[in-house]
């Protein structure tokens, strides 16, 4: 396979023809009819050939009681328009920092194409510095999953709060058993028995309480090695057309390698001053929270950055209750270095207590694992 230089390749050398767009003034019901056909999760949002924003069935999964007769453009999101001059390493620090799976290539605002995580992730095993990484290195571990007798509704919840496509399903010894999809999850959602009243989409807790997930899962679910490659993890991405693969030891689930998860390694060839820094989940308008964890993220890379240089820093907030008096907050991060990756969780009813106490966390595994190189070099010297 011919190598390619990731840093040179641009925009238009990988985008798609933009085949598949709502227009605006659709009803959401048009819409969500021919992404159901066309089996389409993300569609760009369009004026004429001028793109307005995305529609997605994740945004659609949230939106609570939204009138089948709503216009599309009601429940749209904001879509980065990368230029087709653009490197593709900036459209998916781009991508990446929107949340979107895919975003419009404009020329002079207009829409010429469309770059999708897929187009990206393809061209990944022609790249030198990735193509021989191991899933261990790059894979999201401890994974969260549903059984097979919980509800539609929590597999829902979940996949809204974590931005995934997919859930593995496992059983009490955490041996994967199978795999539930959002096309399955929306299937139940917006059939007509599950809607009350029957015009509106179904994203409340009003859902499907009585349709349990072995009711509508994959039993053959698709898993990877923690020692594949990524050359062979995306070849059975390709081949499946899966967004998400599950990572199995011995039959059991020990992580869960996504697209994002590769899109990070992309980004993490960006040359940059600092590092990327990336959170998803905290669903708020208050950009003061937004600044103040950033801050406090930012203190912490400072000090890593004094062992040694970070690249990328993900965190998601998984929301609890969130609307009760007081929600519970759930955080996960990871860190990938110049050296390693770690990972770190922690929960508690306060998000700037969680938020700290994981960075310590982070902050004393990064320090530990550079005392124990430097031991370790010490004792190969000559004469030590």
């Amino acid at each position: 396979m011919k190598a390619i230089a990731i840093d040179k390749l641009l925009v238009k050398d990988i985008m798609s023809p933009p085949i598949l767009t709502a227009s605006k003034g659709e009803t959401v019901s048009e819409v969500i009819s021919r992404m159901r056909k066309n089996n389409v999760h993300e569609m760009p949002v369009v004026e004429g050939d001028k793109p307005l924003g995305l529609v997605s069935r994740g945004v659609m999964l949230a939106r609570r009681n939204m009138p089948l007769s709503a216009k599309v453009e009601h429940i749209m999101v904001p879509a980065p328009r990368l230029e087709e001059d653009m490197t593709v390493l900036h459209a998916a620090e781009e991508m990446l920092s929107s949340g979107v799976r895919g975003a419009p290539v404009v020329r002079n605002h207009k829409m010429v194409g469309f770059v999708s995580r897929t187009d990206i992730v393809k061209m990944l095993p022609k790249v030198d510095e990735l193509r021989s990484k191991r899933v261990s290195e790059m894979m999201s571990r401890n994974p969260h999953s549903v059984t097979a007798n919980e509800s539609v509704r929590k597999a829902k919840f979940m996949m809204t709060g974590l931005g995934e496509k997919a859930l593995p399903v496992v059983d009490e010894a955490n041996m994967l058993i199978g795999a539930v999809g959002m096309t399955e999850v929306m299937d139940v959602i917006w059939s007509p028995q599950a809607s009350k009243p029957p015009n509106e989409i179904m994203g409340s807790d009003r859902g499907p309480a009585d349709v349990r997930v072995s009711g509508i899962m994959n039993s053959s679910p698709v898993s990877v090695s923690p020692t594949d490659t990524l050359e062979s993890v995306v070849a059975v991405m390709m081949d499946k057309k899966l967004s998400t693969l599950f990572v199995t030891e011995g039959g059991k689930l020990v992580g869960v390698l996504s697209q994002v998860d590769l899109m990070e390694q992309v980004i993490g060839l960006l040359p940059r001053e600092g590092v990327y820094v990336q959170i998803s989940g905290l669903d708020t308008g208050d950009p003061e929270v937004y600044d103040v964890m950033y801050e406090m993220i930012g203190k912490s890379m400072k000090r890593i950055d004094r062992i040694l240089p970070p690249r990328v820093f993900s965190l998601h907030v998984t929301v609890y209750n969130p609307e009760g008096l007081k929600s519970k907050y759930s955080l996960g991060a990871r860190l990938t270095t110049s050296k390693n990756m770690y990972y770190v969780k922690s929960v508690d009813w306060n998000l700037y207590k969680a938020t700290d106490t994981l960075l310590d966390m982070l902050e004393s595994n990064v320090r530990k694992d550079h005392e124990k190189q430097l031991d370790l070099s010490k004792k190969r010297r000559p004469g030590l």
